[in-house]
């Protein structure tokens, strides 16, 4: 890839990358990502066809999509329990909402410009003003708030939802504190039970013990912190093994039972698993650094290319191969404009982030999780 073996801006940064703790996540991110890219992708299709956007019936696009989202939140409540393990429990709250703040709300903001100028146009520019204040202050909860209008316009179609999933992430920060308190003494536990047995009995149960098997896999690796066979390349095969598993005994979306195989699927990349050293190769690894762009802006890109594209000819009259042909112009699109919004958005707050730390292997894998 042109971007990586010829600018020296990213050979540094993957060259940095190397010395993470956990070196097969950074790659497995790129993957994550794509896979939510290809969900949405095919989404995109159904939605020129019926004009609904919604869950896409193909289950192989499905499963890809959605056990992406699960990796990735296991991978984020994975890497900041171990933080808070190798921290006994003793958190800096504020040093805590400052970097995730830097590293997650300038994008998120740049990319709600874009899709509030969108629905401005999309509209006439005939905007309604009480409403359009409401929705611009659930934007600026950051996530907190799952905004789905804007100007009595869904903004899902343009950034296909994926905004949603910030909400469980900023919610487990801010929880994350409180939950740790629970690490410096087992009688701290009744502490956090009531926030625990809140979010199993809530109606998002489902989605909220992602986030505990991540911890379960954070002490896993604490108790057994080697394993050295996965390291080698004929064990790429088990974690392989295990997303086929997971496919085959799904019978719905976010099971418990995914949760479960996906766990030990994720141990495997945690203790050296890298599908025969693909993660580990500079263009996966690329893909990982940019990972939340490419998350955040793939969507927009869909969108855009799509809704161009029907302007001139119809998206329902497209044969499967011009179909996939314009999906890789997209991919190809957000990949350009992704390494763009990393190196001028992310990465100066990124470097402000560990200006404020000293750098440790651990540190600079979780400052650039999802």
């Amino acid at each position: 890839m042109f971007l990586v073996s010829k600018l020296d801006f990213y050979k540094k940064v993957i060259d940095g990358e190397d010395r993470g703790k956990f070196e097969s996540l950074d790659g497995l991110r790129g993957f994550l990502a794509l896979n939510v890219f290809f969900q949405h992708a095919v989404t995109t299709y159904f939605y020129f066809q019926n004009g609904i956007w919604q869950i896409v019936p193909v289950k192989f696009y499905r499963f890809l999509g959605g056990e992406a989202v699960i990796l990735f939140f296991i991978m984020t409540s994975f890497l900041y329990w171990s933080k808070a393990i190798a921290q006994k429990g003793d958190l800096d709250a504020g040093s805590l909402y400052r970097s995730r703040f830097l590293r997650l709300v300038p994008m998120y903001l740049f990319t709600g410009v874009i899709i509030f100028f969108s629905i401005f146009i999309q509209s006439g520019f005939n905007i309604d003003i009480v409403q359009t204040a409401k929705d611009v202050l659930s934007w600026s909860s950051l996530g907190l708030v799952t905004t789905t209008t804007v100007n009595n316009i869904s903004l899902i179609p343009i950034n296909a939802g994926i905004h949603w999933t910030l909400s469980f992430e900023w919610f487990f920060y801010l929880l994350l504190p409180i939950l740790a308190i629970a690490i410096k003494r087992k009688e701290n536990l009744i502490m956090a039970l009531p926030i625990a047995f809140f979010a199993l009995s809530s109606p998002d149960r489902g989605y909220w013990a992602i986030f505990f098997f991540g911890i379960i896999a954070a002490h896993i690796y604490v108790w057994i912190p080697k394993m050295k066979f996965f390291s080698r390349p004929i064990f790429s095969l088990i974690p392989l093994l295990g997303i086929v598993l997971v496919y085959y005994m799904n019978y719905k979306p976010f099971s418990f039972s995914q949760y479960a195989v996906s766990l030990f699927v994720f141990l495997a990349f945690v203790y050296g698993a890298d599908f025969f050293g693909l993660l580990r190769t500079r263009v996966v690894k690329f893909l990982g650094i940019m990972s939340y762009s490419i998350y955040l802006v793939h969507g927009i890109v869909l969108y855009a290319v799509f809704n161009t594209l029907d302007y001139y000819y119809p998206v329902t009259q497209l044969t499967p191969v011009n179909f996939w042909l314009f999906v890789t112009l997209a991919g190809f699109l957000t990949i350009c404009v992704s390494a763009l919004t990393y190196r001028y958005i992310e990465h100066p707050f990124i470097l402000r982030i560990k200006s404020k730390k000293p750098e440790t292997n651990q540190t600079t894998i979780t400052d650039q999780v999802m």
